[in-house]
């Protein structure tokens, strides 16, 4: 009696993943169509059917991704969630967003949702799979509810996190380089022989300010320039913190630094608008420069010099680690960081 084939069977005769197999069967986009091709062959030549309750087990997801973010009218979650989204309709998954505005300090507090709360909602609902995009994650002391809250959600569904790994938690972690992003735009400033440098933005409460001033400090020690404390001024993410910060460096009533490294675009472009207001010109002044580049400020005056993250290689990414993770929940996926790009503008 001839054996009756399984998935497993198909996959290594196709030299292929079993989950491979199983996106062919389920028509998912996410296959290359040389690979397709390769599995439908070995499918047809095997003439192997499918078991229907397999298929039907298959059939109970829901196909529905739950995206959430800290404040989605931050351009870099703006960028994130369009790619992410655009991934997930192509591999036939719909996507959810829960926005807590936990990182837009100008929000009300009756505006901020609590994601201990998200969290409990998506373990009592029929979600596939969950990407998390900032939040309490983000800052160095993580809060005991929510360590709790993360903990059981990752036993009950797949998660991709963009930002770190947290000790005991089980996800999948995606991180940005965010030391590298100093270095390339402060060394790039020494270079047009700038030598009293400033930082400006962030939150010493979250942990990538931490890294990244820890990095702007290290790269002028490395090259003997002095440090000044009081040009280093940690207030917040958005371009009204550029603003005053540029008006508590002028308010120090003496001689301003000959640059200033902005956290991000907004940022920067908060720092010119208060540099122009007081009768200084970008760059002829005072040189500006920014550690993460948003949509447009290529067509802003002057042109930001800007380090762009690759928001799309970033979200393919996530796609790619959460559906391995949805097929295949004991891989362990090492993290990556993604390259960096260097865009030289005319603020610098």
């Amino acid at each position: 009696m001839k054996k009756t084939l399984t998935i497993k069977d198909i996959a290594e005769l196709a030299n292929v993943s079993i989950t491979t197999v199983s996106r062919v069967l389920n028509k998912n986009n996410w296959v290359s169509d040389k690979t397709r091709s390769r599995v439908e062959k070995v499918i047809q030549e095997n003439n192997f059917s499918p078991n229907l309750l397999a298929r039907g087990m298959i059939s109970k997801k829901t196909r529905t991704l739950a995206i959430i973010v800290s404040d989605i009218s931050n351009p870099y979650f703006v960028m994130l969630v369009t790619q992410i989204e655009h991934e997930s309709l192509q591999a036939g998954y719909k996507v959810t967003l829960y926005d807590t505005q936990s990182a837009n300090k100008s929000s009300s507090s009756a505006d901020i949702i609590s994601e201990e709360n998200i969290f409990s909602s998506i373990t009592d609902s029929q979600i596939d799979g969950v990407i998390i995009l900032g939040g309490n994650i983000d800052y160095n002391d993580v809060p005991g509810p929510y360590h709790e809250a993360l903990t059981h959600l990752c036993a009950t569904v797949p998660v991709v996190v963009v930002g770190r790994e947290l000790d005991g938690i089980d996800y999948s972690c995606i991180e940005r380089d965010q030391t590298g992003c100093v270095e390339r735009v402060t060394q790039y400033l020494i270079g047009k022989n700038y030598q009293q440098i400033g930082f400006i933005g962030g939150s010493k409460n979250v942990y990538i300010t931490c890294q990244r001033v820890a990095a702007f400090r290290q790269a002028l020690e490395r090259e003997n320039l002095p440090v000044a404390d009081e040009f280093i001024i940690q207030n917040n993410f958005y371009s009204e913190h550029g603003y005053q910060a540029t008006e508590q460096l002028l308010a120090l009533n003496k001689p301003l630094p000959q640059a200033l490294v902005c956290i991000n675009d907004h940022v920067a472009k908060g720092v010119i608008r208060a540099l122009k207001d007081n009768n200084l010109n970008v760059p002829q002044d005072i040189a500006v420069a920014s550690c993460e580049y948003f949509p447009g400020s290529e067509y802003y005056i002057p042109r930001i010099t800007t380090v762009d993250h690759q928001n799309k290689i970033i979200g393919r990414e996530v796609m790619s680690r959460l559906m391995l993770l949805l097929e295949n929940n004991e891989q362990k996926i090492p993290p990556v960081k993604i390259p960096l790009n260097l865009i030289p503008g005319e603020s610098a």
